[in-house]
């Protein structure tokens, strides 16, 4: 059987090295330190062509995993090395081809570390569990999956030898990378599920004659009742969950934990995380599928000390410690004879503490031993410092998880896209919580609602649908009350910090954004953001009780969705909603430059800063649409929405900064006349930019009739708008305009003496340069204060996205004079800068389409067809690219043409007049370069 599972395997690995690229062409490395003494050759190379080898060192750890794995593949099937050895064969062909191509060894390191860590982990498995049919195959599949992906990676080197080309085909192999994680995730997770069955299989077969035995023993001669107690013992609330699904994960680190046959001697555990997180079912399910591991388990509700000591009377009844007509019912005496017992018996037991969400309630609970297996649910992260506990932190469900828990939960078939759609949202909605997801569904049950009648009628009546109670579940908890004393038990600085949390986007809150913007709040409530210590003190509550969480890898924090609802709620019903929405403004206010309504070069050093702020924005402005809330100070949210627009202009984002636009202008009070003109500016560079020249010089002509009515004549926005306004007409051909206002912009300039002069000068030389003086544009751009030597460095060594505009622009100089090679060389520095700053936005896209332009007219076909490929998949994928797109189409045709593809050329040639006429509907006499030109900007600075 796997015999024939693996040579299907292989047969996929052929098929995927395509043709003639068979195993016989992988080289035969036996084993894992064959393979890495192939890493450490690789490594020498790497330090002699000064290449870094800190990536090649982080091969071993990696390499070790998968050795791991293949060595379950050779176990489990029989496989002959020769077979398994393809693994270590393709890895170091891969390793050899990537550094072949410049600095690409370092993300195949990466994604080898991905890779490996996709893999389910088997180190015990051969030890503890017997293989099956469904585990075998299991494995054989993941085997399969990583194989191909091999091979593919191959045949991706093999196809694009070069630097240039590994660089534009990289987003297709990177995809494809992407994909095979997830079918790995997902295998791995049949894996886990085949493996945990077997070993419940094996442990119950192992168990039987071990309970057997238990059962005839009876109690101590201390024992005042002489009663004969039943094993095995268990005190388990609820039965079997039929609706439990995902959290193999933590199961699977329970079992490990936990295990009373394993050598550990500290076997504890702690579940921690948010209410209604779901910390008792996971227990639970623990609890059900390992009972057969032990003689007695105790579940201690451990909520207040009066639920432990009524536990512990239970337990100890159910072990005849105390007998059931005892009138007394001393429960603290109970306990201590419960401890007693379990620290003097042999038997294998597991004690639960549910709900220790007081961790000051299990001082006297734990039993002075080693021995034993004790797991602990609790709100504190703390809870298991008493024990020394090892903790796990259990999380809502991600969207695959949470999808299959709602899905199991209703009454209605989802099969339908539509339904699929309409389930994600509403688990992403509920934020993939546990308790959420079954109680709405529950509610959707009882009241037989549709999920396309559901989902708006929860959006708008959220608040009174979480205060509904479903069914007689064991939960005590409605999505209302779930958080409520948590909540209320905060006060001061805590209760601040957890009220301003709710209006900043949940998922990623750096605290560094925080702690520099908390600096400009001046209300004295919000004075612990300025330090880091009282900042942490604040932070301290919220994260023991589970309403906030922190990754320490990234700095930054997390709350619940619900749990935001929950707050907002509190706030609004106090009005305080105004006080917490103003601080966040100040707050992020800090994190854009003032560069919207500044003279100033390009934020781009201020990038990080802004994408850090740029989702809890969005948020902002979400929460105050829907909470119909209008900041104290109009003016200060406005700026600050602009302010997000500019970074958005800078980055290429149009669609998005056009959206901020029309959110600031609903907002702003039309009396702030000079904000109203900086946000006409902004407006109009969006639309200069987007080829939308009409609307660009209004945009700029009301701007500059504002400035002009209330600054002075020489005021540094006056100079900024007459410049603008040169750019818009040299690219639609009014050259006179364009030169009076650029002339004029520059005579500003030179009298103010202002640092903005050489941005002037390039604008003016694109002019000249229009006009057909290529000349005279350069020596207008030599004026430049900061490009007077014209070296490759002066362009790119500041790293200001502008000054590639600037390399772009000569090297347009230097083709309509015949230096072609220096074009070349200029124009391919501009696009790598553009690519490796901007991504595939639309300045990118213009540069492959020059440098291809370039490569055609050196007769690069091959190469320049390439570049011209990429350059239309970017363009199509914006809805501002069209122009760029057929521009792009028309080029490849006229080069396929020559290539001697003529049905290709024939298919982008029609595909480009089909474009042409939606954006142009003239039709052209005669299809000609030049009429495709005036599609896109003469220049995109």
């Amino acid at each position: 059987m796997q015999n024939m599972l693996l040579s299907k395997a292989l047969q996929r690995f052929r098929c995927d090295l395509d043709g003639d690229l068979d195993e016989k062409n992988i080289p035969n490395v036996a084993n894992l330190e064959a393979l890495l003494g192939e890493a450490q050759h690789l490594e020498s190379n790497a330090t002699r062509n000064g290449r870094s080898k800190s990536q090649i060192q982080k091969l071993e750890p990696i390499i070790s995993q998968i050795s791991n794995f293949a060595a379950i593949i050779a176990l489990c099937s029989g496989a002959d090395p020769a077979t398994t050895g393809l693994v270590w064969g393709s890895l170091k062909v891969i390793l050899d081809l990537a550094s072949r191509t410049g600095d690409t060894v370092e993300k195949i390191v990466d994604m080898l570390n991905d890779l490996s860590l996709s893999l389910p982990r088997f180190r015990l498995y051969e030890q503890t569990i017997p293989m099956n049919k469904d585990l075998e195959t299991a494995l054989v599949d993941v085997y399969a999956e990583m194989l191909c992906f091999c091979a593919r990676t191959i045949k991706f080197f093999r196809s694009n030898p070069h630097k240039s080309l590994v660089s534009f085909g990289w987003r297709g192999l990177n995809s494809d990378f992407d994909t095979t994680i997830q079918r790995l995730k997902t295998l791995s997770k049949i894996v886990d599920k085949e493996a945990e069955s077997a070993r419940l299989r094996m442990n119950f077969d192992q168990n039987k004659e071990l309970i057997s035995a238990l059962q005839h023993l009876k109690v101590d001669d201390n024992d005042v009742s002489k009663q004969t107690i039943k094993f095995p013992c268990y005190i388990i609330p609820n039965g079997i969950n039929e609706t439990f699904c995902g959290r193999l994960d933590i199961l699977d680190q329970l079992r490990v934990t936990l295990d009373p046959a394993a050598s550990l001697t500290n076997k504890r555990a702690l579940l921690h995380g948010l209410g209604g997180v779901g910390k008792t079912r996971v227990a639970l399910e623990y609890v059900n599928r390992a009972k057969s591991s032990y003689d007695v388990i105790f579940w201690v509700s451990a909520d207040t000390h009066i639920k432990m000591n009524q536990g512990f009377l239970t337990a100890s009844r159910k072990l005849c410690l105390t007998p059931e007509d005892d009138e007394a019912q001393d429960g603290i005496a109970a306990k201590s004879k419960v401890k007693d017992w379990l620290q003097e018996t042999p038997c294998r037991w597991l004690l639960i503490f549910d709900n220790a969400d007081d961790p000051d309630v299990l001082e006297d609970a734990i039993p002075a031993t080693t021995s034993g297996s004790i797991l602990i649910t609790s709100r504190d992260s703390s809870a298991g410092n008493i024990i020394g506990a090892e903790t796990v932190h259990v999380q809502p469900f991600d969207s695959e998880d949470g999808h299959t828990a709602f899905k199991s939960l209703l009454k209605q078939k989802i099969s339908s896209p539509v339904d699929i759609e309409l389930a994600a949202k509403i688990v992403d909605q509920l934020g993939g919580l546990p308790l959420a997801i079954a109680q709405i569904s529950g509610y959707i049950n009882q009241q037989r609602y549709s999920l396309k009648e559901f989902l708006p009628l929860y959006i708008k009546n959220a608040s009174k649908i979480d205060q509904k109670r479903v069914g007689k579940g064991s939960y005590e908890h409605t999505l209302s009350t779930v958080w409520t004393l948590s909540l209320e038990q905060l006060s001061g600085e805590a209760a601040t910090l957890q009220n301003l949390l709710a209006f900043l986007d949940p998922d990623k809150i750096h605290e560094s954004m925080l702690l520099e913007g908390g600096m400009e709040i001046s209300d004295p409530d919000f004075e612990f953001l300025k330090d880091e210590m009282d900042f942490a003190d604040a932070k301290t509550p919220l994260l023991r009780s589970a309403l906030v969480d922190r990754f320490y890898e990234t700095g930054t924090l997390s709350i619940h969705r619900l749990v935001q609802e929950a707050i907002v709620r509190r706030l609004s019903s106090s009005g305080l909603n105004g006080k917490y929405i103003d601080a966040v403004i100040i707050l992020l206010s800090n994190g854009f430059p003032n560069s919207w309504n500044t003279v100033t070069s390009h934020q781009f050093t201020a990038w990080s800063k802004c994408e850090i702020c740029l989702p809890h924005v969005s948020f902002l402005m979400k929460q105050c649409e829907r909470l119909k809330v209008k900041p104290s100070d109009s003016k200060a949210y406005c700026e600050l929405i602009f302010r997000t627009a500019w970074y958005l202009y800078e980055r290429e984002q149009y669609d998005q900064a056009r959206d901020f636009m029309k959110q600031g202008f609903l907002h702003l009070d039309q009396t702030h006349e000079l904000t109203y003109a900086g946000a006409l500016m902004l407006l109009g560079l969006i639309d200069l930019d987007t080829n939308n020249m009409k609307a660009a010089l209004d945009s700029f002509n009301k701007a500059l009739d504002i400035r002009l009515r209330l600054l002075h004549p020489d005021d540094a926005f006056i100079a900024s708008s007459l410049n603008a306004l040169s750019i818009a007409y040299t690219e639609i051909g009014n050259i006179d305009d364009a030169l009076a206002a650029g002339n004029k912009a520059i005579d500003i300039r030179l009298r103010t003496k202002s640092d903005r002069i050489g941005n002037s000068y390039s604008n003016m030389a694109s002019t000249l340069l229009r006009m057909g003086k290529p000349d005279e544009a350069e020596e207008m751009l030599k004026r430049c204060p900061s490009l007077k030597d014209f070296t490759d460095e002066t362009f790119l060594s500041t790293g200001n996205p502008r000054f590639s505009g600037d390399m772009v622009l000569l090297a347009k100089i230097r083709i309509k004079q015949g230096r072609l090679d220096d074009a070349i060389r200029l124009s391919s520095k501009a696009l790598d800068f553009r690519q490796s700053m901007l991504g595939s936005g639309l300045k990118t896209c213009d540069s492959l389409y020059q440098v291809a332009s370039l490569l055609h007219i050196r007769g690069d076909l091959n190469l320049a067809c390439n570049l011209l490929e990429q350059s239309i998949i970017s363009a199509d994928k914006m809805s501002y690219g069209a122009g760029y797109s057929t521009r792009s189409r028309y080029k490849l045709a006229q080069i396929l043409e020559q290539i001697g593809l003529t049905e290709h050329s024939i298919q982008y040639m029609k595909s480009a007049e089909v474009l042409r006429s939606k954006l142009a509907p003239e039709p052209l006499l005669q299809p000609s370069q030049e009429g495709y030109d005036k599609l896109v900007l003469f220049m995109l600075w």
